[in-house]
């Protein structure tokens, strides 16, 4: 157990650093490009999770410690956005397409109502 969250970590801080640098990269080169840093980060995380689980799945071409590091670690630290598209994408492949609306839509508004609850409740 201590071994594979040590995996997550690794890889989490990793992810973590990335995001900061092309998300700033992004935001330096194009001042005016807000929020698109994020919007980058967000599509290659989206990217490298499929690609990435899809690679795992087939034929067992990547072991669970690197499930962990990469997919766990890495691309929840980059972004955990790339978690809510497979997940969602997970209901549409299995026909779940009213749940997978309903857990995309939800996941958006009620995130965002929590975000702005949040802040008011942070300006006290």
């Amino acid at each position: 157990m201590i071994k594979n969250l040590v995996y997550i970590a690794f890889g989490g801080a990793i992810g973590s650093v990335l995001r900061y640098l092309v998300q700033n990269t992004v935001h330096t080169k194009w001042p005016n490009a807000y929020p698109y840093g994020t919007f980058i980060v967000n599509v290659i995380g989206c990217f490298l999770v499929g690609f990435l689980i899809s690679w795992a799945t087939k034929e067992k071409q990547l072991e669970q410690h690197l499930q962990l590091l990469l997919i766990t670690g890495f691309c929840g630290g980059f972004t955990t956005f790339s978690t809510f598209a497979h997940e969602g994408n997970t209901l549409f492949s299995q026909d779940r397409i009213g749940q997978g609306f309903l857990y995309l839509g939800l996941s958006v508004l009620v995130g965002m109502l929590f975000a702005y609850l949040g802040f008011r409740a942070g300006k006290g």
